[in-house]
């Protein structure tokens, strides 16, 4: 076995400890609600779990160091894998509720493997697509493992895994691989510890927050739980629309400060820098969408019914552009342009560094500044110098061209990516579904938010639940990594076949190599 495999695996161990612990973590509810029934399958995820990293782990223990090629794969297959564990309890108490009496329809669905995977990937990717049909009719184990999921996939496992353990490899290439570059410590560790802190005092301030304007106890602490992570699963029919208007509006701070990056949740508890909020460009320009989006939505609502639809207009842009999945309206009856405004949204997603999905803010002014900077090159005078400036810092023309060809890279790949989900998805959707619906059904499981125009369904043909979970998976490792893990075969097999030619051409060399290692 090659020595990187070694160092793959053995970091998977690792990753593999994450549903193990959150099922352990989960049994003292299934007492507490008195559904015990759900210990058993709940053990058994802990088992599975923690059982496969532990033997991963030692295994491989002594493994080299990884280089971030090695960890990009090593997340892909992480986040490929931990959803996998994660679908027990559903398939599990799912099968046990089936033998009641009157059994749920909305928990029958979830024997269907598909379903129970599709849930999960939904879940740890903080997307939000749910193949629960009436949330409230769920055990509230499983309202809570759904929750949970999404508490974790928002702020990352990488970062739940370097705050508890010391991996043996580089931190920083794991904590890189995930999608994550800023620091507000000294150390990777110390970040992530750091951004544990924050991501607590939010969760429990989210929480508080909702009891304090009418939600129940229950109600709060999961929807303060899946907003701070802009995950958007809800526990009711009809996610926040079953609240009152109050409660909606109390809603909308809580999925704006989850797409604000967690450099400036730091500067702004910790040193009361209020100014922080709108310090960079990233920032700047996620308040100038979130103005812009809900104005452009208030006009088309005018246009298309000649009415005005604040709230929810306010709520959902907020909910598009940050991520969130939360949703006070059927947006399915929106007009195709206010299906495009939301789209748009979606890919755009929030800040860098926080727990959103999309695009990010960064990549989307880097893309920006390249237009501008084009115009003013047209414009230079012979004897002028061009200028580059970035968050008022002046920079190199090789930093600016580093910039724009890594946001335009992954922009390419994450609108090739939306048009094969597209492709597919026109193959396997119902005729009632417009084109505009799949491209929003698309642009939502990509950037792991959660919106759905009705084609994420129980009964969506497996092959479009399939495309779905690709499109949650890549959108929320943000692409590259999981095409390195979809293409390590073909560089496997290019390997052996480099190496077979190498031998027919150059016969004497392999047998002088084959005499040396005899001689040792």
């Amino acid at each position: 076995m090659s020595p990187y495999l070694k160092t793959i695996l053995r970091d998977l161990g690792l990753l593999l400890h994450v549903p193990g612990v959150m099922a352990l973590v989960s049994i003292p509810l299934c007492v507490l609600m008195g559904e015990y029934y759900a210990i058993v399958p709940f053990l058994w995820t802990a088992l599975a779990s923690l059982g496969s990293g532990q033997l991963l782990y030692r295994l491989f223990k002594k493994a080299e160091g990884s280089r971030l090629r090695h960890s990009l794969i090593t997340v892909a297959l992480g986040w490929g894998l931990i959803p996998c564990f994660s679908t027990i309890p559903f398939l599990l108490i799912a099968s046990h509720l089936a033998t009641t009496p009157i059994p749920s329809p909305t928990v029958l669905y979830f024997q269907e493997p598909w379903n129970a995977l599709f849930e999960a990937f939904s879940g740890f990717t903080s997307t939000g697509l749910s193949m629960a049909l009436h949330a409230n009719e769920l055990p509230r184990t499983l309202q809570w493992w759904r929750s949970f999921m999404e508490w974790i996939g928002g702020v990352g496992v990488i970062v739940l895994m370097v705050s508890l353990l010391e991996p043996s490899t580089d931190a920083y290439q794991l904590y890189n691989a995930e999608g994550r570059q800023q620091r507000i410590g000294l150390t990777v560790t110390e970040t992530v510890r750091k951004i544990w802190w924050i991501y607590l005092l939010y969760t429990l301030a989210s929480v508080i927050w909702l009891r304090v304007v009418g939600m129940p106890w229950w109600d709060a602490l999961n929807h303060g739980m899946t907003g701070i992570s802009t995950g958007g699963f809800a526990i009711t029919d009809n996610s926040i629309a079953a609240y009152s208007p109050l409660i909606q509006a109390a809603v909308i701070p809580i999925m704006i400060a989850g797409a604000i990056s967690f450099p400036v949740h730091y500067q702004l508890v910790r040193k009361g820098k209020l100014s922080a909020l709108w310090q960079d460009t990233q920032h700047q320009a996620f308040w100038i969408l979130l103005i812009l989006g809900i104005g452009a939505l208030v006009l088309e609502h005018y246009w298309f019914g000649e009415q005005f639809f604040w709230l929810d207009t306010i709520f959902q842009w907020a909910s598009a552009l940050g991520t969130c999945g939360f949703n006070t309206t059927d947006v399915s009856y929106w007009s195709p342009t206010g299906k495009l405004i939301l789209t748009l949204g979606m890919i755009f997603g929030g800040a860098s560094g926080s727990t959103v999905g999309g695009l990010k803010l960064t990549r989307v002014v880097s893309l920006f500044k390249a237009m501008l900077w084009r115009f003013q090159r047209v414009s230079l005078q012979p004897h002028q110098m061009m200028r580059y400036q970035l968050d008022g810092k002046v920079i190199t023309e090789a930093e600016a061209n580093r910039r724009i060809e890594s946001a335009g890279v992954l922009t390419s790949l994450w609108l090739g990516a939306i048009a094969l989900g597209v492709i597919v998805l026109l193959h396997v959707t119902l005729p009632q579904y417009s084109l505009s619906d799949i491209i929003f059904e698309a642009a939502s499981a990509l950037g792991s938010v959660g919106l759905s125009t009705g084609i994420t369904h129980p009964n969506l043909s497996w092959m479009g639940k399939f495309m779905l979970i690709v499109l949650m998976w890549m959108g929320r490792l943000e692409i590259i990594p999981v095409l390195l893990l979809l293409t390590l075969p073909l560089g496997m097999l290019r390997g052996v076949i480099s190496r077979k030619m190498h031998r027919m051409h150059n016969p004497k060399s392999d047998q002088q190599t084959k005499g040396k290692r005899k001689g040792k």
